[in-house]
């Protein structure tokens, strides 16, 4: 290796380490969701075993349930963006069993209908204001 090559990793390095440092808030440690620090989320629920093969993005943290019109309503926090999330769903839901019913997208939020594995509900995502990188998640089951 060429002494220009061994620089230009030793400062790729260092950068990533820099840019490590900045995420992690200095402390070392990420929170393990991979949502930003600007969101902490208070609790933990688990979704039904009816649900069990219900695919969720990557870092989602479900926090809570509660009981309002009929369903059973999981709440929490996943990061990313409206985009990406939304269309997570869109593929992977087909792909898990479930079968998409109508839906809405806007550039703060979107959200869909769903029915399969004998459940049915709802998912929205919501962006978190002042929060990028963050956006709420609701899984409604009836």
């Amino acid at each position: 290796m060429s002494w220009r090559r061994l620089i230009a990793a030793a400062a790729l390095f260092g950068a990533a380490a820099a840019a490590s440092a900045l995420v992690l808030g200095g402390t070392g440690r990420a929170q393990a969701s991979g949502l930003p620090a600007c969101v902490q989320p208070g609790g933990h629920a688990t979704l039904p075993s009816t649900l069990v093969r219900f695919p969720l993005p990557r870092g989602t943290v479900v926090e809570r349930r509660q009981l309002k019109y009929g369903y059973a309503i999981y709440s929490g926090y996943v990061p990313g963006a409206i985009n990406p999330v939304r269309d997570f769903f869109v593929s992977r839901l087909p792909a898990a069993g479930f079968h998409l019913g109508a839906g809405d997208a806007e550039a703060a939020e979107a959200e869909a209908a769903w029915s399969g594995r004998g459940v049915r509900g709802r998912w929205k995502v919501q962006a978190v204001y002042g929060c990028p990188g963050a956006l709420t998640i609701q899984i409604a089951v009836r």
